[in-house]
């Protein structure tokens, strides 16, 4: 499969990309299923995959183990696709949240919908770290073993987006009302 790969990457070789693609499907789907029970969400991170490939061949290097590349590439699509899954949580959990007996009490929906829209404009590695501390109580080391970054990087990500929130008068005034009401 190797000279394939290199066909590819220094000829532009449609031909080779797609033999790889035949050769390759069935072991990816197989590990593909390993990762998530969604066969569905397999097959669209695979043909994402090589649409990838195929645009950013100009930037692939020739000397690769193909196997383990095309494996790990697999892997880091169908991350995407559970963590845009997690952000689309993170806005039904918060709506959750926010629709709770204590807050409901007196509760505007403007307010609600003002504390949605502060956190979904966090960067999206911050709203899943918040996602997984406070949703999903994970701790920051068990966090930084989900999405395979360093434990300090996980801690300031977690700082930098709990300081912005804090920073927003908005949100202070609210969680000040809030206080007031336990």
């Amino acid at each position: 499969m190797n000279h394939l790969w290199r066909s590819f990457v220094l000829e532009s070789s449609k031909y080779s990309l797609q033999c790889i693609f035949q050769d390759s499907y069935h072991d990816l789907f197989q590990y593909g299923l390993r990762i998530t029970a969604n066969p569905e969400d397999v097959k669209d991170s695979i043909q994402d995959l090589f649409v990838s490939l195929w645009l950013y061949k100009n930037s692939l290097a020739t000397e690769v183990n193909v196997k383990a590349y095309l494996l790990v590439s697999l892997k880091h699509q169908l991350s995407r696709i559970r963590s845009k899954a997690q952000f689309d949580l993170l806005s039904e959990d918060l709506e959750h949240l926010l629709e709770s007996p204590e807050m409901e009490q007196g509760l505007d929906p403007r307010v609600k919908e003002m504390v949605i829209r502060k956190v979904n404009a966090l960067p999206s590695r911050q709203k899943e770290i918040l996602y997984l501390k406070y949703f999903e109580s994970l701790s920051y080391e068990e966090i930084s073993q989900v999405l395979n970054i360093k434990y300090q990087s996980v801690v300031n990500q977690a700082h930098r987006a709990v300081t912005k929130l804090r920073q927003d008068q908005q949100l202070h005034d609210l969680a000040f009302l809030r206080i007031n009401w336990s």
